[in-house]
């Protein structure tokens, strides 16, 4: 079972904000340190992760959209395939 998150991508300075590429879906949540491969803005990226913001509910919480789990990936732009 695929899993999604939003992708934060850092691709300037330090103090530069953070690019939300969107959604992307995962087979599981990757960890910091994994490289991954995005399809973004007509291209392929190379992205290497540097946290997971994951965002846990309850479980007695009910089945709607906003009480579903979610994560936050942030990641370092490393390149862009040819």
């Amino acid at each position: 079972m695929a899993v999604s998150g939003k992708l934060l991508v850092e691709r300037g300075s330090y103090g530069a904000p953070s690019q939300d590429w969107g959604e992307f879906k995962f087979l599981g949540l990757p960890s910091p340190g994994d490289r991954i491969e995005a399809q973004y803005d007509g291209g392929t990226h190379y992205l290497t992760i540097l946290c997971v913001h994951h965002r846990p509910v309850a479980v007695a919480a009910t089945e709607s959209a906003s009480d579903m789990p979610r994560a936050e990936i942030v990641a370092k732009w490393t390149g862009k395939r040819d």
